[in-house]
């Protein structure tokens, strides 16, 4: 009915009204009619870049291997390549470097240890402070100043009383 003319107007159907008697939404007939024509061509969208993905991660690895350091981030490899008058996208670096087995290797945990003590917090030996709770203050003769106290665990005692009390109730 699309290719039709009308009679009265001698013009074809707008496809508004045609969706509007059969009562269809326009996004299926498009969809329909893009189904029924070639299939899309499946691959990068955009413009076409200048350099190939071969062509950029051997700029990559002559990058790696000029730096005196073990390893580089996607963000300086990228800035080298531009120096040396290789336009190309910081996702792209990324992506190639991902894909090529060329990212700086990373730290994994927190940098001074595990937060959590692994679930404990006692000492292995008597006498030994395992914690501290620490404050600044300002006073006027001597400035900055330093309160240390135990921590909670020991009720505030020092480390020879919570230890004599732990004795005596073990006697």
């Amino acid at each position: 009915m699309r290719g039709e003319i009308s009679p009265s107007t001698g013009r074809r159907y707008a496809l508004t009204m045609i969706c509007q008697v059969y009562r269809r939404a326009r996004s299926s007939v498009y969809t329909r009619a893009t189904l029924r024509g070639s299939p899309p061509t499946l691959g990068k969208r955009g413009p076409r870049t200048r350099g190939s993905d071969a062509e950029i991660v051997e700029g990559i690895r002559a990058v790696l291997a000029a730096t005196p350091f073990h390893g580089e981030g996607d963000r300086k490899v990228r800035a080298r390549l531009a120096h040396r008058g290789v336009a190309v996208g910081g996702k792209r670096v990324l992506r190639l470097m991902r894909l090529h087995g060329l990212l700086a290797p990373r730290r994994l945990g927190p940098p001074h240890g595990n937060p959590a003590h692994d679930g404990t917090i006692v000492t292995d030996r008597p006498d030994v402070m395992w914690g501290t709770d620490a404050t600044r203050f300002d006073t006027e003769q001597e400035g900055w100043c330093w309160f240390f106290g135990a921590i909670e665990r020991l009720g505030h005692r020092t480390p020879a009383q919570a230890r004599a009390d732990a004795l005596r109730r073990a006697a």
